[in-house]
Order: structure tokens, then sequence, then C-alpha cells
């Protein structure tokens, strides 16, 4: 997918020029105002950019240049908005078939495979009004899915629901691409929906790509730290599910390099690759490494100072963990008092049970 596309907003100019992959789920985040919404009304064809281009896997759906700007309703662009936009006077089964045609897919089980994985069955005959608006928002995804997309744009599609209407959609979210192959931008400004669905991440600020790339490698990047409030500065790991404890609900994770890594347990088979989010308030540094007999902490790991960033009040520290990167945050007197250096090698010490559900998430690839 090649993204090359300029408009003149308000504020700013949006500028994007990138390649974006054609599968899996990436994931356009930035504060609000940061020209977000605007790259993929640009994409569906919903506004007119000054000038650039647009293309999915050879074809192209805008070039200033050449004079093509296909309209909205033949780009082949499914696009899901934060609210469900159903039709109330229609049921659900007749708000998901529309702009949808049957003839047109004759002999074909996809309707069907559609309302299986999104679990519509036992929606179809109500209306929007008794559907809560997770159950809401299922629908308008499978509305999109239906007109058989090259792409599916999801603009903050979580960001009206609840706590728990949003764990509730979040599973079904992760599954789209992974049974339909169908390359997703997903538009957001929330952390934790970048840890559980994202395979790709864009950040974006006043119309610019600030960073682009995948997950962990954005994330840890310094450049990301301003999207980061203090007592949320963290790292996330890659690893593989290695073991499950005998004794206790604990899960083992071999991030590499020998390295196990314990946290609360995962239901997964072995060999299932997963990512954790460690936050940088539960690392603590030590010099020597503490016998695990005497210690109530179990993850302690050989690492080295990637990075040291002073303020005022405390110090960020950059640790290199086998392939992985974590932080940890200091105060000057502990920084002084053990008189850290770049590329010392020490060891850190995670809390394990803080490494918690939410803190988890399964990548798509």
């Amino acid at each position: 997918m090649k993204i090359k596309l300029s408009k003149q907003l308000a504020q700013y100019k949006l500028e994007i020029d990138t390649q974006i992959s054609a599968t899996g789920i990436c994931v356009v985040f930035g504060r609000s105002g940061a020209g977000k919404t605007s790259m993929i009304n640009m994409l569906a064809g919903i506004d007119t950019p000054d000038s650039g281009s647009f293309s999915i896997a050879g074809r192209c759906f805008y070039h200033s240049q050449q004079g093509i700007n296909l309209a909205v309703h033949r780009r082949e662009i499914g696009y899901v908005f934060q609210q469900a936009r159903l039709f109330p006077h229609l049921n659900i089964e007749a708000n998901l078939k529309y702009g949808y045609s049957a003839k047109q897919d004759p002999g074909s089980d996809f309707y069907q495979n559609i309302i299986q994985l999104l679990q519509l069955q036992n929606l179809l005959k109500r209306y929007p009004t008794d559907l809560s608006g997770g159950e809401m928002q299922r629908v308008a995804i499978g509305r999109a899915l239906l007109r058989k997309p090259k792409l599916l744009l999801m603009d903050e599609p979580l960001s009206s629901l609840d706590l728990p209407r949003k764990l509730e959609l979040i599973p079904y979210l992760a599954k789209l691409n992974q049974q339909l192959q169908l390359p997703i931008l997903y538009v957001t400004h929330s952390l934790d929906e970048v840890l559980f669905l994202a395979d790709e991440m864009l950040l974006l600020d006043q119309g610019k790509i600030v960073l682009q790339g995948d997950v962990e490698t954005v994330w840890n990047n310094q450049k990301m730290q301003p999207w980061l409030q203090q007592n949320q500065l963290s790292a996330i790991v890659h690893g593989s599910i290695c073991a499950q404890h005998q004794d206790y609900p604990l899960t083992a994770l071999d991030l590499g390099a020998q390295q196990q890594l314990w946290v609360n347990k995962i239901d997964k088979t072995l060999g299932t690759n997963v990512r954790i989010r460690i936050y940088a308030k539960d690392v603590s540094l030590t010099l020597t490494r503490a016998n695990t007999a005497e210690t109530s902490i179990r993850n302690i790991f050989a690492c080295s100072i990637a990075d040291i960033i002073k303020s005022e009040q405390n110090v960020k520290i950059k640790l290199a963990l086998a392939d992985n990167f974590l932080w940890a945050d200091i105060t000057l007197w502990a920084f002084d008092e053990l008189q850290l250096q770049l590329h010392q090698q020490l060891y850190a010490q995670i809390k394990g049970v803080s490494i918690n559900n939410t803190d988890c998430a399964l990548p798509q690839h």
C-alpha cells in the first residue's frame, strides 16, 4: 500500500509519504488533532487531498497528476466510524445486507462466515436500539466487511465504549486480520489498543509521521516518550511461551539468550508468541545479582545500559536485554550512588506480580 498525500489543514499541512504492509493491522497513533482522521478520510475518498497518490497492490485510487480520484463507493474500502451509524428503522440483518448483494456472490458462504466470525447469529432480528454499544460496533464491522473491501479503515471504533465493552470487542478485532487476511488501518490514541492489536505502528504528530515500524521498535524508541505519561513509561518485550509452572499459575516466556521471564498464567500453547508490557516503575537495578532464595523478586536479568536520560527529579535508564529493551525509572540519588554509566553491565529486577492480563497481547503474526 503506497500513500503519498498532502493537504493544507487549518493549523498545519498534512504530509504523508509512506508504504504500509498489505497484511496485518497498522495502528495510526497520535494525540487528538494529529491528523489521523484526516489521513484516513482522504484514503476513503471522503476528503480530497491537495496533491499526491494512493494505491493498493498496484490499483490506483487517487493520483492528482493523472486526474484519478475514485468516488467513495468505487474504492472498495470499508470504513468503521467511532459511532456505529446503523439505520435505526432496519433490523440487524437488513443493516448488514445494506450494500451487499447475494446475487453478486452466488454460491458463497461469505455472509455466513462474517456472521459467525463476529457472532451475530442471535442479533439478526433485533433492532439497533436493543443492542449494547459493543454489539452495535460488531454489526458496523460486519456491514463494512460484507462489501468485501481491499482495505478496512477503523476510526477509533472503541472510543465511545466503556471498559467492559472494549474488552469484549478487542478479540473480534484481533481475529479479523487472522481469518480474513485483510489489511486494516486502525486509528486510535489508546496505548492499550496499540498493544493488543497492532502489527505495525505509525506515530503521527501535527500531520507528519514521527515514527513507523513494528510495535516494539516504535514503542521503545526515545521519540515515543512524550506520548507516555510519567507513570506509564514502559517497554514492550516479545517472547514465546516455553513453560507453565507445575505448582503455581505462572507462565515462562523465552526472551532469547537463555533468558526466561515469569508472568501471570497465559492460557496458550507452548511456542505461542506474545508481547508483554513492562512498566519502568516496576523495574529496579542492582550491581550484583541477588539470590532468588533470598528475595521475593522472581525475574532477575543480566543487561546493559543502552541510554541514560536525566531530568530534574529522576533518571530514565534504557536497558538492553537479549533482543529486547527495558526502561527503569530511578531517582537521581540512586543514579549517583550506583555511579551508573552508559554500556555498564548490571542486573534488572522485575516485579512479576505487576504483569497481568491487561499488559499481555498476542501478536497477529
